[in-house]
């Protein structure tokens, strides 16, 4: 993390002094701020390349500050959690967030998510080849990172997109949940089946007609998820992601 600018916001002045000692080791700058405001404050005034926020904070908490945050930039945010992480993980969707971490944390687990939201993050915008979806209600546009519902823009953040951007290029087939981590989140991710239920729990509820009785996205019970062309009028080359293999595969 050489030359990384870290924003740490919390009102814990252990963990801040803590933490920044890790990514100082690692070779990144680290700011502190111990609250919301000032928080908000230095991520305008710095321009980090990364923000660890905390949920619990007095005055301001985690998800309004993500919130504001998120009016002014798309640097990568990292919310903590603690008890009802589901819940937290959805209210950090909403709120922004790129990726989730759970207190207590080690140093290693903690810099490798930051490695890999920052690289998602420079990737975002990097694809090998065109990709368009269309259907009677849905489009997906690759190249202008654009999502429409009825011919009205819809707004997700670069993970969801890029979570609904790989499925849709996998059309009719299984996505097995460790496919989708590796491809959509990175291998640092392998394991988190959380993280795929939260946010194709969210996704759903933007793009389904009907999020508990799903149209695109279907459940495949223990294995993954696969999504489910309607009508389509027509689609693209298959949308490559620009890091890991997507080459195992399970058709059913």
């Amino acid at each position: 993390m050489i030359g990384a600018r870290v924003l740490l916001i919390d009102d814990d002045p252990d963990f801040l002094k803590l933490t920044g000692l890790i990514y100082k080791k690692a070779g990144a700058q680290v700011i502190t701020a111990s609250n919301g405001m000032e928080g908000i404050n230095k991520a305008a005034a710095y321009q980090p390349s990364l923000i660890i926020l905390d949920i619990m904070m007095p005055g301001r908490d985690g998800f309004e500050v993500c919130e504001e945050i998120r009016r002014f930039t798309n640097t990568p945010v990292i919310i903590l959690t603690a008890l009802n992480r589901e819940h937290d993980m959805l209210k950090g969707l909403e709120a922004g967030a790129d990726g989730f971490l759970s207190k207590p944390f080690n140093s290693e687990v903690l810099l490798a998510r930051s490695r890999a939201v920052m690289r998602r993050s420079e990737q975002s915008n990097i694809y090998q080849v065109p990709f368009y979806y269309k259907d009677d209600r849905l489009k997906i546009d690759l190249e202008k990172h654009r999502v429409l519902i009825n011919d009205r823009q819809i707004k997700l953040t670069p993970v969801e997109f890029r979570l609904l951007a790989y499925l849709a290029s996998n059309p009719d087939k299984v996505l097995t949940f460790d496919q989708i981590l590796v491809n959509v989140w990175g291998s640092e991710y392998g394991g988190n089946r959380d993280y795929v239920h939260v946010y194709i729990s969210h996704l759903r509820r933007l793009i389904e007609p009907d999020a508990k009785s799903p149209s695109y996205i279907q459940s495949v019970h223990g294995v993954g998820y696969i999504f489910e062309r309607q009508d389509i009028k027509w689609m693209s080359s298959p949308y490559k992601m620009p890091s890991a293999s997507v080459s195992d595969r399970i058709g059913i």
